[in-house]
């Protein structure tokens, strides 16, 4: 069994408005032992978002790169990371978490920490945007999000998402050598090209002396990404290390 979730549940609470108690209890759960007791099967399970990068490389843009980022813009913006053709889920099976990238440095005596890239290119911020001007937050992942009344507030967000999206690539390139960087979610095709037709504009700002620019990719699976990617681990995870049967093949 395949199993896709988010991690670190509780780490947000300040921006979901959630309890310190009831948050720190997601520490305490483990989905995959809990669900491991319910059958005889073996259990896969992955971050959400890592779920969604092997939908994405199994059966997307990722039969044709070897390296990518990946970044799935949802509740909170998470992503991916593909080195080599393989998933790669780090030493605590978060690699890719690049909604807690820093947007800034710290500031004054340094116990103020800087904002995250999630705090300002989730959809959980222009769903807030809505909200507080009486609008529809369901608007954020269907068309009526570059439509009048709505559109107002979604260009704003996305003045504010693109060039951070733009600090996340760069800094990510520079560090893991990327061919591309492959972005998606759960909302509108046509808002998605936006949203990477502006942060690609915003990678212009940005010197690429001595590092390879990455070109900036629309995903293909779109928001059942995390539902397929977590129905493929077990293929993956059996038969992807030795073989490249649900990978891309070699050149």
């Amino acid at each position: 069994m395949g199993i896709a979730a988010p991690l670190s549940l509780g780490g947000w609470q300040e921006l979901l408005g959630i309890e310190p108690a009831r948050a720190a209890k997601w520490a305490e759960i483990d989905i995959r032992a809990r669900v491991a007791a319910m059958t005889d099967l073996p259990v896969q399970f992955v971050k959400d978002t890592a779920a969604a990068c092997v939908a994405e490389l199994v059966a997307g843009r990722g039969r044709s790169i070897r390296s990518f980022l990946y970044v799935f813009v949802d509740t909170f913006i998470g992503g991916g990371l593909v080195l080599d053709s393989h998933l790669r889920a780090g030493v605590h099976g978060n690699a890719g978490a690049i909604g807690s990238l820093p947007l800034g440095l710290a500031q004054g005596d340094g116990r103020r920490a800087p904002a995250q890239l999630l705090s300002v290119a989730s959809l959980f911020n222009l769903e807030s945007l809505y909200l507080a001007r009486g609008l529809d937050a369901g608007a954020a992942t269907d068309a009526r999000a570059l439509q009048p009344p709505w559109l107002e507030a979604t260009e704003a967000r996305l003045r504010d998402a693109a060039p951070a999206v733009a600090l996340a690539v760069n800094s990510a390139a520079c560090l893991l050598d990327l061919e591309g960087v492959i972005i998606d979610g759960s909302f509108d095709g046509t808002l998605l090209q936006r949203l990477i037709t502006r942060a690609d504009a915003a990678l212009d700002a940005y010197s690429w002396e001595g590092v390879t620019r990455p070109a900036l990719l629309a995903g293909t699976i779109g928001s059942d990404a995390r539902a397929i990617g977590g129905a493929l681990l077990p293929l993956y995870a059996h038969f992807a290390p030795d073989r490249d049967l649900f990978l891309k093949l070699e050149a």
